[in-house]
């Protein structure tokens, strides 16, 4: 005599063992290469940071009461030019010319933070300004110039000083 519960058990245990995945199938995630992984943009770091004179009409508009400027030794105009209102808790806006283009540049106080040598950063870029010398000379015009290095630092890596003078006035 048959069990009238045997054919629907034989019904479930068929369905069972057909459906899902096997216990030894693992569920893994599938993992990117190298070539798929999304990179950090290429910002230049195994390529020298060049700094070179801002010329003429190439100046962003800037805003503050007095400013300050660096020239690299041996170049004939300034690499970056900074200005601020003469607040100390102001904001000091700047431009800088590095691999041929002109870009903004900030850092945080007033002229008198700017004038004594100041940090400033951009797009990939943190510049510091640091005066070698407390001796100055006047230029002729109202402007105070100061012997001064400036470091160059990419965020990825990368960095560079440059020897040269640090010009601040109106």
């Amino acid at each position: 005599m048959k069990s009238p519960l045997a054919a629907p058990l034989c019904a479930l245990f068929l369905l069972a063992g057909c459906s899902g995945e096997s216990q030894s199938e693992a569920k893994t995630t599938p993992t990117k290469t190298v070539t798929e992984e999304k990179k950090l943009p290429d910002t230049g770091s195994d390529v020298p940071i060049e700094l070179t004179a801002i010329g003429k009409g190439e100046l962003l508009a800037l805003k503050g009461e007095l400013g300050c400027s660096f020239t690299i030794k041996g170049q004939d105009g300034a690499a970056l030019v900074a200005k601020a209102d003469v607040g100390s808790d102001g904001l000091a806006q700047g431009a800088v010319k590095i691999g041929g283009r002109v870009q903004r540049v900030a850092g945080s106080g007033g002229f008198g933070a700017l004038e004594k040598g100041m940090e400033l950063s951009g797009p990939g870029l943190k510049l510091t300004v640091e005066r070698s010398s407390e001796t100055s000379k006047k230029t002729g015009t109202e402007q105070t110039a100061y012997p001064a290095k400036l470091v160059a630092s990419r965020t990825y890596g990368g960095e560079r000083s440059f020897d040269g003078e640090w010009a601040c006035g109106a």
